[in-house]
């Protein structure tokens, strides 16, 4: 049986892995926000972090729409409605970004 610290520490490292996954993608898409927008890197964040709230998809999935979107590429992977759902949002920041869905 497994003791209590154990599992504690099976998910901490599970949320240290979903970390470094995702945190490229959330760091590619600040970038998008501050050369675009002339934003700090704490406007930037605290706009992906916005749009996650508003839309309530994840922070990660937010970003990964901002950068396919932004290289004109779809997001693979993505429930197109929540494509299209976060690309609405992020719409007004950029102006032009890719029509349509992953």
């Amino acid at each position: 049986m497994r003791s209590h610290d154990e599992f504690e520490g099976a998910a901490e490292l599970g949320q240290l892995r979903e970390a470094m996954y995702s945190l490229p993608v959330i760091e590619q898409a600040k970038g998008m926000f501050m050369v675009l927008r002339t934003w700090g890197p704490d406007e930037a964040f605290e706009a992906l972090v916005d749009i996650s709230q508003h839309t309530n998809v994840k922070l990660h999935d937010v970003a990964a729409v901002v950068v396919a979107a932004g290289s004109g590429s779809g997001a693979s992977g993505l429930d197109p409605r929540v494509y299209d759902r976060v690309l609405a949002e992020v719409r007004p920041f950029f102006g032009g970004l890719s029509e349509g869905s992953a």
